[in-house]
């Protein structure tokens, strides 16, 4: 599937090094021998920016899970950044949802008083942890903040995976997470976790999504589209990885 990635981003007029962690050689790619890490929880995206992207000399770093099409180029891929050093696509306000709700795997109200606890004072967003973008120099206190948060969900008994440790780490160190709003970037970045293009691989052009935690849909046309309930339809490799672009 990362090597489907790379190829629908050369379609696209992406030409940026596809870093990537792996099993065997891949065309196209950057290849570095994978660690043999625990893939519960999807924490292994942590350790492996720590241990393997922090060794690189890039400024930036942009994650991509290898169930990713691109379907145009990007351009302005850095410009959600703004001034932070980091940016997750903050997908939808749970400050007020119902107390049964639930987000990978985890109530959504325990998850909120967890993240109040630890001293997150905005709005409160769920976020997903197949796209984001980090400056080398916040590797350490991403991985710091993410895995400490994570450590502490586990004792307290509370089951959280990357993608609300992630999501924790960016919004104790984004200013304004209103500037990290996935609406606000229609055009870069969504996963399709409805399923829209179950059946057929998008083509570029717009559709209706909606978070699953959200009644209201919005009109996308993004250039880059996780893809997760379409792993049938992607591709030449049957191999799970995942790769960093700088």
């Amino acid at each position: 599937m990362m090597e489907h990635c790379v190829g629908t981003a050369r379609l696209a007029g992406v030409f940026k090094e596809f870093h990537v962690l792996c099993d065997r050689p891949l065309a196209g790619c950057e290849c570095y021998d994978a660690y043999k890490l625990e893939k519960t929880h999807g924490l292994f995206k942590l350790h492996y920016l720590k241990v393997g992207m922090s060794r690189l000399s890039f400024d930036f770093f942009v994650w991509l899970d290898a169930d990713t099409v691109f379907v145009r180029n990007p351009g302005d891929l850095l410009g959600p950044l703004g001034k932070s050093p980091i940016h997750v696509a903050l997908e939808a306000n749970v400050s007020a949802l119902d107390e049964d709700c639930l987000w990978k795997g985890t109530l959504v109200a325990r998850l909120r008083e967890l993240w109040r606890q630890q001293g997150v004072a905005n709005q409160l967003y769920a976020s997903q942890s197949a796209f984001w973008i980090v400056h080398h120099d916040a590797i350490e206190t991403v991985y710091d903040l993410a895995m400490g948060f994570w450590n502490k969900a586990n004792h307290s008994g509370l089951t959280v995976d990357v993608s609300g440790a992630l999501g924790y780490a960016m919004q104790m160190l984004c200013a304004d997470p209103e500037a990290h709003l996935l609406v606000n970037h229609p055009d870069l970045w969504a996963s399709d976790e409805e399923g829209h293009f179950r059946e057929s691989l998008p083509d570029g052009t717009a559709w209706s999504w909606r978070h699953p935690l959200r009644p209201d849909a919005v009109e996308f046309r993004p250039s880059i589209i996780h893809l997760p309930k379409s792993k049938e339809l992607l591709a030449a490799s049957r191999m799970l990885s995942a790769g960093f672009v700088h």
